[in-house]
């Protein structure tokens, strides 16, 4: 027999389980949990600030984190800017320090307390197929089938869920981490640590197990320019490192490598009657190098199962207030993300860094023209710099070419689609007739 259940969570992870955890403060909702994993997999591991206990005490799991998470600290380091390594000391903030993260046994201890608390936490499970129809979700698993009447999408920055409606991912950048755990040199600091390079910059944080984590970030196609992802080509270059290199004992010739999104987006609007609603990355990613990864998916889906119960048992009216909040939260964000990355001008030319520091010159008014060779930008994919190129082949105004481009590319950001026009067109010589 189909199983029930009033709200269904899509995903396990952070934001998945502190909405499961949210809700089970009630005891007048049936909740399941569908997490495609067996929380066995070695998870990259990173830095919790000491901001996040507030969250943690609201769903009750303070107590256990404490227990469980033993390494702290102290603060984090930054050669960014400079060679010099500058340093924030968690010791100074009014929370204390902060923790080096067992990411496995975090979510694992998530997961435990969602089964403790009667919550239908089911793994190794994928939504193959889902529809509404007559008030319900169904639900798909493989095999089996489930309904729900309310889901909530928390399956991360990639999940394909809430892409129905006409809603869409806008990505502000294509940013990637390559990582591997690696021995922690003896003597080192409990410090996180980042060091920016021409293409792009490197993270590494001390782990319980006496390792450390290594990433490298930067974009996928200089990922792919430079073979980044070859454990040789890998080494070499953190071999260079000034900083990252030293905190790191003797590496072994067989590297495992793991690649892993790591791009800012926001998810767009869809049907505002439908009954659902995404959480942590899955409607809005942050950059790692914000260090908020974590508390925004538990807060995110502290917020999301308060809109599911509204919708079930309330008036229904708070879904709009959480999506304004979100969308205001991320373009916050992103005000502050541009320009901690524009405080770092040692590379000002490099394609990484001028993504992420070239300002729009250009009014909306002026007349332009296709550059005869331009029909490539570091800003926006390939497909959408060979229709500007194309559109603007004869004058027109700067503001045509970007309402066109808008309505036809709506999950590319604006600023990106200004400075490609600015990348791929100069000012026409010719006034456009009417």
């Amino acid at each position: 027999m189909d199983q029930h259940f009033d709200v269904a969570i899509i995903g396990g992870g952070p934001a998945g389980t502190a909405a499961a955890l949210t809700l089970c403060k009630r005891n007048d909702i049936s909740v399941t949990v569908l997490e495609r994993g067996a929380y066995e997999q070695p998870k990259v591991g990173e830095s919790l600030s000491p901001g996040v206990r507030g969250l943690l005490q609201y769903l009750d799991l303070w107590d256990r984190f404490e227990q469980e998470q033993r390494l702290s600290l102290l603060g984090s380091e930054a050669a960014w800017g400079s060679d010099t390594l500058g340093t924030m000391d968690f010791i100074l903030t009014l929370h204390g320090a902060g923790w080096a993260l067992d990411r496995q046994r975090f979510e694992q201890m998530m997961a435990d307390e969602v089964l403790h608390r009667g919550v239908a936490l089911q793994t190794d499970v994928t939504v193959t197929a889902c529809r509404h129809q007559d008030g319900l979700w169904h639900l798909d698993l493989g095999g089996r089938h489930i309904t729900a009447r309310y889901v909530i999408d928390a399956a991360g920055r990639t999940s394909r869920f809430s892409l129905r409606d006409g809603a869409h991912r806008q990505r502000n950048d294509t940013l990637t981490a390559i990582s591997t755990r690696l021995p922690r040199a003896q003597g080192t600091q409990q410090m996180t640590r980042v060091e920016a390079f021409e293409d792009g910059w490197w993270y590494a944080a001390p782990l319980p197990s006496d390792q450390t984590i290594v990433c490298l970030f930067s974009d996928a196609e200089r990922i792919h320019a430079l073979r980044l992802t070859d454990p040789t080509v890998w080494a070499s270059h953190l071999s260079q490192t000034r900083h990252i290199r030293q905190l790191i004992g003797d590496i072994d010739n067989c590297l495992s490598l793991e690649t892993l999104p790591a791009f800012s987006s926001l998810l767009s609007r869809s049907d505002p009657n439908l009954p659902m609603v995404a959480a942590g990355d899955a409607i809005a990613a942050r950059d790692p190098l914000s260090s908020s990864g974590i508390p925004n998916a538990i807060g995110g889906g502290i917020q999301a199962a308060r809109v599911a119960a509204d919708w079930l048992f309330g008036t229904g009216t708070l879904k709009p207030a959480y999506l304004d909040g979100v969308a205001q939260d991320h373009a916050a964000y992103l005000k502050t993300h541009w320009s901690t990355y524009r405080t770092e001008s040692r590379w000002s030319n490099a394609p990484f860094w001028r993504f992420r520091s070239a300002q729009v010159c250009r009014g909306p008014s002026a007349t332009i023209r296709s550059k005869s060779n331009g029909h490539r930008s570091i800003f926006v994919p390939s497909h959408v710099a060979r229709w500007i190129a194309d559109t603007a082949k004869h004058p027109m105004s700067q503001i045509e070419v970007v309402q066109q481009a808008r309505s036809t590319f709506p999950d590319i950001p604006d600023e990106r689609l200004l400075l490609a026009i600015e990348d791929l067109t100069h000012i026409a010589d010719t006034v456009p007739t009417a």
